[in-house]
């Protein structure tokens, strides 16, 4: 989103800051105070830092506890329609101001539900070992204790919540781009996608210019 001076919307941290007030609220899971939670939960996102309801809570919403509440309150249809809704509307938003060139999102539904007719869609994806240790060092950079073994449980959990919910469930688009992030680095991973998005609107250029001589 920086390198292409777009706007960049992380629909995971929205779900999370969902669960960190879920969480404070007892978790209720009747439909009506599921509606009200999503209405009354302001999400801000502010450079780097994720804001609910005017509180920072870019790293209260990381933990495992926290992840695991994200893929609990994810699965009820009502709260997918809420989070659907402000999503577009960050988007729309984004488009009326025209202060960025374009919003990058990342999520599990993006190029599936929310937003079936972006102009890219990748599927970032590795086993779930890598992802785990990846997630483990993550959780230690933040100074925090982590359990490979749970957090690998944890990850494969969700996982199978997520592939297997009735409403949005997680796979990639039938037009996706599919990258094996595994064996990369994150800069190989951010130009590979880069490369994907120039080639694509080279080509459409030199579409441009051959219609302009005919």
């Amino acid at each position: 989103a920086e390198r292409l001076r777009f706007f960049y919307v992380d629909t995971g941290a929205m779900f999370r800051c969902l669960a960190w007030n879920w969480d404070k609220q007892g978790s209720p899971e009747n439909n009506e105070s599921l509606l009200k939670l999503g209405n009354q939960t302001e999400i801000v996102f502010n450079n780097e830092d994720v804001i609910c309801n005017g509180t920072v809570v870019t790293h209260l919403i990381r933990t495992e506890h926290i992840s695991r509440q994200a893929s609990k309150i994810s699965l009820f249809p009502s709260i997918r329609e809420v989070m659907k809704k402000q999503q577009r509307e960050i988007v729309n938003k984004i488009r009326i101001l025209k202060k960025y060139h374009g919003v990058v999102l990342e999520g599990r539904d993006i190029g599936t539900i929310v937003f079936p007719r972006a102009e890219f869609k990748f599927f970032l994806d590795a086993s779930p070992e890598v992802r785990a240790k990846r997630r483990m060092l993550q959780i230690q950079g933040d100074g925090d204790k982590s359990n490979y073994e749970e957090i690998l449980e944890s990850l494969n959990n969700r996982d199978f919540q997520d592939q297997n919910r009735k409403v949005a469930p997680l796979k990639p688009a039938k037009d996706a781009i599919i990258v094996d992030t595994a064996s990369l680095s994150v800069v190989q991973v951010l130009e590979n996608l880069l490369s994907q998005v120039f080639m694509e609107g080279n080509a459409q250029n030199s579409v441009v210019k051959e219609n302009k001589k005919a």
